[in-house]
C-alpha cells in the first residue's frame, strides 16, 4: 500500500482529495487528510475507507516529522513560505513532494539533495503555474519538431468571476489566496519585446495594459506577471524575441487598481497605528491634499485627475473607502486593512461561480510563412463553492501525484511540469477529466 499525505484542507484541496479517493481502491493507496482544523480536514475526508483526517501544526517538528515519515508522498497545498518546513522532512525519510506553487529560492537550494536521494519534488503542477508550462510546452514542441522559428509567445491566465456572478462594478470576487490578491505584482515584472528588454516597476505595473481578444468569451485586459525572461530559459527557447506572461482581469480593473497603488493603499511596509479608530474615509484622507473646504471624494478625484462623478471614483466608492464605517483592525498595514475591507466587499458566496482562463499566443516562422496558433482554456465553475480554481489547481496535483507513484516520471530533484514524460499523460488525462484547450490556427502577414 502506498500512503499519500494531503496538507491543507481548504476550498482548493476538494478536487485533489476526490481524485485520489477515486483511484485509491484500484492503486492500493491510503490518503491522510491533514490541516490545523481537524473539522475540516474530517469534512474532506468523508469517512471514506481510503482516508483518514488528522490535526496537524507545520511548526511542530516533532509531530511533522513523525507523520511524514508514515508517507510515499506529501501533497502540500501550503503557501510557498511554508514548504521549508517539509523538505528537510521529505528527504530525511525519503518522501516524494508536490505543490502547485512557484519554486521559490529555497525549494532550489535542495535540488542536488532531492536528486542524490532519487526523489521528485514536483512543483508548479497547478493552474498557472501548472497547466500553462503543460500547454505551452506542447506548442513549442509541435513546432519545433516540425522545423518551425518561434517568434512570439504570450501567455495570459486568470481566476474570474463568471459573468452570471460579476454583481460588483470592478467585476472581480476573492476565488484563490486573498493577500495574493493584494500583493499581485510588488514584485514588479521584466519581459521582451521585439527583443529588447521590458522592465515594469510596480508603480507603473497596472499601467502596462495589453488587451487580450478570448475566443469564447471577449475582451480582457492583463498586466505583466512577474519575471517572463526567465521562460526563455526554462522552456529552451533562448533567442525568442518576444516573451510576455500576463495576468487577466475585466476591462476598467486595472486602471482602478492602479489607483489603490498610487494612493498607498496596498503599501505592506509599515503599520496604522491605532487604526481601529479611524473610518475609512478618515484613513483615505491621511493619503490626500486635502483643502479646508474639499471633501475626501473630492481630493481624491484631485489627486487621481479624475471626474468627481466618474466611473473610477464610483468604484473607490464602492469599496467603502468614504464612508464612516470603522476600521476592524488595530495596528496593521495599509494592505492588511485594504485586504479586509476587500474580503467583505469582494466576497465570494455559495451561489455565486467562478471561471479559469488560460490563453497562449505563439507565432512562428515556417516555409517562408508566418503562422500563430492560439490555445484556450476556459473552465467554468459550479454553486457551493465548486470552483473552476479549485478543479484546475487540484486535479493538476492529483495527477502529478499519480505519476509519481506509478513511477511514470524520470527525472529527479526540485522540477516543474516541462518534461515530456510529465506534460503529455498529464495533459491526456486532464482533458479525459473536463480540463481541454480549443485550438485555432492563423497565417499572419509574412514578418
Amino acid at each position: 500500500m502506498k500512503n499519500i499525505l494531503v496538507i491543507g484542507a481548504g476550498r482548493t484541496s476538494t478536487f485533489l482529495i476526490d481524485y485520489l479517493v477515486k483511484k485509491a481502491p484500484v492503486n492500493d493507496w491510503f490518503i491522510t487528510v491533514a490541516d490545523q482544523s481537524l473539522e475540516l480536514a474530517l469534512s474532506k475526508a468523508n469517512n471514506h475507507p481510503r482516508t483518514k483526517a488528522i490535526q496537524f501544526d507545520i511548526f511542530n517538528d516533532k509531530a511533522r516529522s513523525a507523520q511524514i515519515a508514515k508517507v510515499d508522498i506529501v501533497a502540500s497545498l501550503l503557501p510557498e513560505t511554508l514548504h521549508i518546513h517539509l523538505i528537510k522532512d521529505c528527504l530525511l525519510n525519503k518522501v516524494h513532494l508536490v505543490t502547485a506553487s512557484y519554486v521559490s529560492s529555497q525549494m532550489a537550494a535542495y535540488d542536488e539533495q532531492a536528486k542524490d536521494a532519487g526523489l521528485i519534488f514536483l512543483n508548479e503542477m497547478g493552474l498557472d503555474p501548472g497547466i500553462d508550462h503543460m500547454d505551452t510546452l506542447r506548442l513549442i514542441n509541435r513546432i519545433k519538431h516540425s522545423g518551425g522559428e518561434l517568434i512570439s509567445l504570450r501567455s495570459f491566465g486568470g481566476g474570474l468571476v463568471s459573468p452570471e456572478s460579476d454583481d460588483n462594478p470592478w467585476g472581480y470576487k476573492i476565488t484563490w489566496n486573498p493577500m495574493n490578491v493584494v500583493s499581485a505584482g510588488m514584485a514588479s515584472a521584466r519581459y521582451v519585446k521585439d527583443g529588447k528588454l521590458k522592465i515594469v516597476p510596480y508603480n507603473r505595473l497596472f499601467l502596462d495594459v495589453h488587451l487580450v481578444e478570448i475566443p469564447g468569451y471577449g475582451k480582457l485586459e492583463a498586466y505583466p506577471n512577474r519575471d517572463s525572461i526567465k521562460y526563455r530559459r526554462i522552456y529552451n527557447v533562448p533567442r525568442i524575441p518576444n516573451v510576455f506572461r500576463g495576468s487577466l482581469r475585466k476591462p476598467g480593473f486595472c486602471k482602478a487598481w492602479n489607483a489603490l497603488v498610487q494612493i498607498g493603499l496596498t503599501d505592506n511596509r509599515y503599520t496604522v497605528p491605532d487604526a481601529d479608530r479611524l473610518s475609512y474615509h478618515e484613513w483615505l484622507s491621511f493619503y490626500l491634499n486635502k483643502k479646508n473646504s474639499s471633501s475626501t471624494k473630492k481630493a481624491l478625484a484631485h489627486f487621481l485627475d479624475e471626474p468627481v462623478d466618474g466611473k473610477l471614483i464610483k468604484k473607490i466608492e464602492w469599496l467603502g473607502l468614504l464612508t464612516d464605517e470603522k476600521i476592524e483592525l488595530k495596528d496593521a498595514t495599509p494592505a492588511e486593512i485594504l485586504l479586509d475591507l476587500l474580503q467583505k466587499k469582494w466576497k465570494f458566496t455559495e451561489k455565486d461561480k467562478d471561471m479559469v482562463i488560460l490563453h497562449t499566443e505563439v507565432e512562428y516562422l515556417i516555409d517562408e510563412s508566418c503562422k500563430k496558433i492560439t490555445s484556450t482554456l476556459l473552465l467554468q465553475g459550479k454553486e457551493n463553492f465548486n470552483t473552476a480554481m479549485s478543479v484546475a489547481v487540484g486535479l493538476p496535483m492529483g495527477v502529478g501525484v499519480n505519476l509519481i507513484l506509478s513511477k511514470k516520471i524520470s527525472e529527479r530533484g526540485v522540477i516543474i511540469p516541462i518534461y515530456p514524460d510529465i506534460y503529455k499523460p498529464a495533459l491526456k488525462e486532464l482533458a479525459e477529466l473536463g480540463i481541454s484547450f480549443k485550438e485555432e490556427n492563423t497565417r499572419l502577414p509574412a514578418k
